[in-house]
């Protein structure tokens, strides 16, 4: 599935790169990941807003995402827990994110460094 997610999106390839982290976590996160997925869920949100362009309406998108994320890596701490909602919550919360990433442009730095798009 993530590899669907990324591929059906048609992200620029360095967008795609940055995100896969982030997809992977919530999509294959299980019992006692907690750290791991709310690491992935963060650290890919910082690249992603040194990557692009920020404007508020991504900036709102990417802060639910991470709020859908943590929720998730918390439930993958408790024995017996309860896990498609909160996941299936994250994805849809990361599709948003994705599908706000196909329009963006890349920032100044991006840029700097040649992998602009």
């Amino acid at each position: 599935m993530m590899g669907r997610i990324l591929e059906d999106a048609e992200l620029q390839p360095l967008l795609a790169t940055v995100m896969r982290p982030w997809v992977a976590a919530i999509e294959t996160g299980t019992l006692g990941m907690r750290e791991a997925v709310i690491f992935a869920a963060s650290s890919t949100a910082a690249s992603l807003k040194r990557r692009v362009v920020v404007p508020p309406w991504l900036d709102m998108a990417i802060a639910e995402a991470v709020v859908a994320s943590v929720a998730f890596a918390e439930a993958l701490d408790k024995r017996d827990a309860r896990t498609p909602e909160p996941r299936a919550a994250a994805l849809a919360a990361l599709m948003v994110v994705i599908e706000n990433l196909r329009t963006v442009e890349p920032s100044d730095e991006t840029c700097a460094l040649g992998l602009g798009w």
